[in-house]
């Protein structure tokens, strides 16, 4: 239906590629010899072209990118990517960034385990058998693999600019990613593209303290009459049984809503404001409050945005990403923000998307639709329907939806004082926020 933006069912399913089933793999430390060192992994990803009605043959700007096994000629070792491209040339970043940015973070991580592994050898008198075969190198460290995905995403954006056939003077790409490497997780963010942990509270885990994504749930349940959610399925037969899985954001987006992200912009020059303020519509403040995109729903439409001084451009609702050339000038850069985790017994989903999933659906929310079903791709699949209903329910168009969803299974140990941490971190939950949405029906710039 053109007049309305939504589609028939057909023409939806047209829409979507990507995993035709659920795949397994093995990850972790394989030549630990215990079992708790093994990550057993169910895996899926989807993505569903946006829909626009004044732009109906849009090009989808997601990408996504799987490597689940073997990656950096790791025994046990994994990359899952998503890259959400923004402007007119969005879709051509995004696909640079989907095929560049792990072929650079494998060549650090192997050269950083060659060299580690040719320090060792120096010390040994007698070399063993296949010592330079890469199963036998070393693992690197949380610092040191970090520090290989923060080169990969600035040599990776470097190249964007220093690529003739990619104008990305005013387009660019998000980058979400996981890297798995010695039975721990890497998230790498540059932009608002998300990473969420469904954690398992159990009744034995007495020391966690009450969380945001927990009051979360409270709400949702005691609102189930409010206008925020249109109804959605569920589906009882699920691997999850028992407990409580909360939601963990493992990524922190990075918009002008953090105060941290716009006092670092406009000491690089930038004017911070929304579309409205800029042309006179809004008064000018600097109170944007204390908003949580993981917890929280914007209910205005109009975020505050990135412009350079005394112009009306680039406009950007991110604060960082890979590309943006004229942003970068204002501080909209490259560098990631990375959280590293020790995969337990608790981490038993994660779930990593575009904004196209979280516009109109919490963190928590993602992590329920996901516990409900029996595997990964029926989970994406419904990830795929959930949001694309919200879409449009509150729009007259849908954005570019992808996720990866992955199901874990491991035997060590948790560690609450980490748990605590990640679920405390900088989240509080907003009743009034959640409670009230109401969204005009009109078509917002596309950013």
């Amino acid at each position: 239906n053109i007049t309305t933006g939504q589609l028939i069912a057909e023409e939806v399913v047209k829409r979507i590629s990507g995993s035709v089933e659920t795949k397994d793999v093995i990850l972790g430390e394989l030549k630990s010899g215990s079992d708790d060192g093994l990550i057993h992994v169910q895996y899926a990803a989807l993505t569903q072209r946006g829909y626009y009605p004044n732009n109906p043959h849009k090009e989808n700007q997601d990408e996504y990118f799987l490597c689940p096994s073997k990656f950096a000629s790791g025994e046990g070792d994994a990359f899952f990517a998503i890259f959400d491209g923004h402007g007119d040339k969005g879709h051509d970043c995004a696909s640079f960034a989907q095929k560049k940015l792990h072929s650079y973070l494998a060549q650090n991580v192997k050269k950083e385990r060659a060299a580690e592994n040719c320090a060792r050898l120096r010390e040994l008198e007698v070399k063993p058998k296949n010592a330079f075969h890469p199963s036998s190198w070393p693992y690197l460290d949380v610092g040191q693999y970090e520090r290989c995905c923060r080169t990969a995403h600035l040599q990776c954006n470097r190249a964007m600019h220093d690529d003739k056939t990619i104008k990305d003077s005013m387009s660019g790409t998000t980058s979400i990613s996981v890297g798995f490497h010695a039975g721990r997780m890497t998230i790498s963010n540059v932009g608002d593209s998300r990473a969420v942990l469904g954690y398992r509270i159990s009744s034995n885990d007495q020391e966690i303290d009450s969380t945001p994504a927990e009051e979360e749930k409270k709400e949702i349940g005691e609102e189930s009459d409010s206008e925020q959610y249109l109804p959605t399925t569920t589906n009882t037969t699920t691997p999850f049984e028992g407990g409580s899985i909360v939601a963990i954001p493992l990524s922190e987006d990075q918009t002008p809503y953090r105060k941290d992200e716009r006092n670092r912009l406009k000491k690089a020059g930038a004017r911070i404001c929304s579309i409205d303020q800029m042309e006179g519509i809004a008064p000018m403040h600097e109170d944007w409050g204390e908003v949580d995109l993981g917890v929280d729903i914007d209910t205005e439409g109009d975020p505050p945005r990135v412009w350079c001084m005394d112009h009306d451009y680039p406009g950007t609702a991110f604060s960082r990403s890979l590309g943006d050339t004229v942003g970068e000038d204002i501080g909209v850069n490259a560098e990631p923000e990375i959280l590293t985790k020790e995969i337990t017994k608790g981490d038993e989903i994660l779930v990593i998307a575009s904004d196209g999933v979280f516009e109109f659906l919490t963190n928590q929310r993602v992590i329920d639709i996901c516990a409900e079903c029996n595997d990964p791709l029926h989970a994406c699949t419904r990830l795929l329907d959930e949001s694309y209903k919200q879409w449009l329910h509150y729009e007259l168009r849908t954005d570019d939806i992808t996720c990866i969803v992955l199901f874990l299974k491991n035997g060590r140990a948790n560690d609450h004082e980490v748990v605590n941490s990640l679920m405390n971190k900088k989240h509080k939950v907003k009743r009034a926020a959640k409670v009230k949405m109401q969204r005009e029906h009109s078509m917002p710039t596309v950013r």
